[in-house]
């Protein structure tokens, strides 16, 4: 992408300076919204990605498929590595885990769920622990003795092992930023560190406004019982919205995705995208601010010299319609030429809308001399604000279709 890797450039968005106790916990809350974040951003996916993702409520964070539901807490370590036994200490992961089984089980939720430790750090090297948080089910008789006396019953005690997980090694605190940061540049390639940087900014707010509050347990499962067997989310209250992190939501949050079709687009703009079709369809083909906030003022301009034309000649329909198709014709052309360009030129193949302003801004007299009737006077410049206007329209799509 042409920028400094990730990993030396990010802000320390959520950096901690300081000792203390309190200091340490708010470092591992913001360590748990980043981890919403990353699998916020699953729900991006075209198919199989989640529902939603609820944070702080029932778990730490519920990743909510149709036909599933996964309960995750998380755990950060300063030092040292995890044990079987010491994420069965109270405190330590496990026990939470048995109090959201046990509360789900009042409505049948826990058929339907996975209920997952994710641990900060490595484990322990010894075989309990290796065999023990590589399949549950096979806990020796003092795990399931100290996982009993968290309060379990020992009737559910199998079928909780079944279905619990354990992750270890989660990003770490300091490196977190990171690895999201190059999981976002592997959704939308073209887009710079510092582009990233805003929109991580925008989604870590929202699931830091996810974890705050305090809302009635009671509301989430019925909430979660809905979603069981649903293809989409069902409607969310009103009171609830803001814990619930939804495809819809990041959506408005993020730029359009490369594979995104028009359809997509309309469904944006639909729930509320304050953008117009050609900046969307422009940050989809990856444009650059500069780029799009001059074609915006291109077309803004071309659109005065339009009007102007249409008020002052009663005949300019079909003349218009043959521009529109001569122009259309020469804007494909060039989109074709990026794309068949994008082995050699990684520009032309990552950011097309780029590619093809460059090319037809750099030659306006190609475009000046389609417009055989004078509506824009031959002015290339004006030609090519009038097809952002058609891109706004939905006639061109700033890559091939």
């Amino acid at each position: 992408m042409g920028e400094a890797d990730p990993a030396s450039t990010i802000r320390d968005l959520a950096r901690v300076e300081g000792e203390g106790t309190g200091i340490k916990t708010f470092a591992r809350y913001r360590w748990q919204a980043k981890q919403a974040v990353r699998h916020w951003l699953t729900c991006l996916k075209p198919d199989g990605g989640p529902l939603a993702i609820i944070c702080e409520r029932l778990e730490d964070i519920t990743i909510v498929h149709s036909d599933g539901i996964r309960f995750a807490q998380l755990k950060t370590r300063d030092r040292g590595s995890w044990s079987a036994k010491s994420v069965c200490d109270k405190g330590h992961g496990v026990d939470s885990l048995v109090r959201t089984f046990k509360s789900v089980r009042e409505t049948g939720l826990h058929e339907r769920g996975l209920f997952e430790l994710w641990l900060e750090g490595p484990m322990s090297e010894l075989k309990e622990t290796v065999d023990f948080f590589a399949k549950p089910a096979t806990a020796p008789a003092s795990i399931r003795t100290k996982i009993v006396n968290l309060g379990l019953a020992k009737t559910d005690l199998n079928y909780f092992l079944d279905r619990m997980i354990v992750l270890v090694q989660q990003p770490s605190r300091p490196h977190i930023d990171a690895v999201i940061l190059r999981e976002m540049a592997a959704l939308w390639p073209s887009r710079s560190i510092s582009e990233l940087e805003d929109v991580y900014t925008r989604l870590l707010d929202a699931a830091s406004a996810a974890q705050a509050g305090d809302h009635p347990i009671g509301q989430i499962r019925r909430f979660l019982a809905q979603c069981a067997d649903a293809s989409d989310l069902p409607d969310v209250p009103d009171d609830m919205d803001v814990y619930v992190l939804s495809r819809a939501k990041i959506m408005a949050l993020t730029p359009p995705l490369t594979a995104e079709s028009d359809d997509e687009l309309f469904a944006r703009m639909s729930a509320g995208e304050g953008s117009s079709m050609l900046e969307l369809k422009m940050r989809r083909a990856g444009a650059s601010r500069e780029v799009l906030q001059q074609a915006q003022l291109l077309r803004a301009q071309a659109e005065v010299v339009r009007q102007m034309s249409i008020a002052s000649r009663t005949d300019l329909g079909k003349d218009l319609d043959d521009l529109r198709e001569k122009v259309l014709t020469v804007a494909r052309a060039t989109a074709t030429r990026a794309h068949l360009s994008g082995a050699m030129n990684p520009v032309a193949a990552s950011r097309p809308a780029d590619f093809i302003s460059a090319e037809l801004l750099s030659n306006p007299h190609i475009l000046g001399q389609l417009d055989k009737a004078d509506i824009f006077a031959r002015d290339g410049i004006d030609v090519f604000g009038y097809l952002c206007q058609l891109s706004d329209e939905c006639h061109f799509g700033w890559r091939v279709a």
